[in-house]
């Protein structure tokens, strides 16, 4: 009697079992897996957005968000700063939707780890290439707002006035380009110092050339450390000990060439300084959203 009663427990649980499985199978909405996978990159957990991305295209390969799929992979390999991931996965969009928007803005974004790495160069080729290869008014625009923006980075003033003045009438950018090519102009009469300036005055005085870069505290640290070897060289020597004052020359060569190549250095990062601060003051469009199913411009203001 127990025999039997197992054997029909077991038959039983064998008939339910099927049933419980398409269940879970029916839950499994597409919509559902691409807007959980969105909400974890709206909520910053990339690495977890990434895994639920490519959740979405194992088990809905045929879905029509497919491709926007694979290039929110990207982007959040891109604001993870994982560049070189993100470049590999978004190489990989362009190419198989070469002729698309979403190929399109894959490659403008390849362009843009490149310049949030400060590589430049790198990055206006591949505005350039957006620029030649895609007609799409918002992929166009938003190349040559980035390439404006790219250009002043590298201090290239005149010529980032000229793009961003070349921004079409019609782009909603246009109004933040005419301003922004005013103030790449002004961009020009920034209080820069000379490193050369700097590394003459260095070599004719030892810490002169900190001070005319507001590096007060490096340039008495210089001139003392300089002063002392110099003294100690000249009375080694007067005192006939030849071979002190020849070890104290020696090591004062080093300080008076380290004295003038730091104040060379101390220019370079004061400009530096000086123009991060004047960009940061300009604003700037966040011209693509990183998050969120839209592929347009997300004219947000930053600052």
């Amino acid at each position: 009697m127990i025999k039997r009663r197992f054997l029909l427990s077991f038959f039983l649980l064998t008939l339910l079992q099927p049933s419980q499985v398409l269940a879970a199978q029916v839950l499994l909405n597409s919509d559902d897996q691409f807007r959980y996978a969105e909400d974890l990159m709206k909520r910053q957990e990339y690495p977890m957005a990434v895994l639920e991305f490519e959740r979405f295209i194992h088990f809905f390969p045929e879905d029509e968000k497919v491709p926007e799929a694979k290039l929110m992979i990207g982007q959040s390999y891109l604001n993870a700063r994982a560049y070189e991931q993100a470049r590999k996965s978004l190489e990989k969009v362009h190419k198989a939707y070469p002729d698309r928007f979403v190929g399109g803005k894959a490659l403008f974004l390849i362009g843009e780890s490149y310049y949030r790495q400060g590589v430049y160069e790198e990055a206006n080729l591949y505005f350039k290439k957006v620029r030649e290869a895609y007609p799409q008014p918002e992929l166009r625009d938003a190349a040559l707002y980035r390439l404006g923006w790219s250009h002043m980075q590298s201090r290239r003033w005149q010529e980032a006035g000229g793009i961003f003045g070349s921004m079409d009438h019609a782009s909603p950018l246009y109004a933040s380009a005419q301003e922004l090519a005013i103030k790449s102009l002004e961009g020009e009469t920034l209080p820069y110092k000379s490193p050369s300036t700097a590394g003459v005055l260095a070599a004719v005085l030892p810490g002169s050339g900190h001070l005319y870069c507001d590096r007060y505290r490096d340039g008495l640290v210089a001139f003392l450390l300089n002063g002392l070897f110099i003294w100690a060289t000249i009375e080694a020597f007067d005192n006939d000990h030849e071979v002190l004052g020849g070890v104290l020359a020696f090591l004062e060569l080093g300080w008076y060439s380290g004295n003038i190549y730091s104040a060379v250095n101390s220019a370079h990062k004061y400009n530096r300084q000086l123009k991060d601060s004047y960009l940061r003051g300009l604003p700037e469009l966040n011209l693509f959203s990183t998050s969120g199913r839209s592929l347009g411009l997300a004219l947000r203001v930053t600052f």
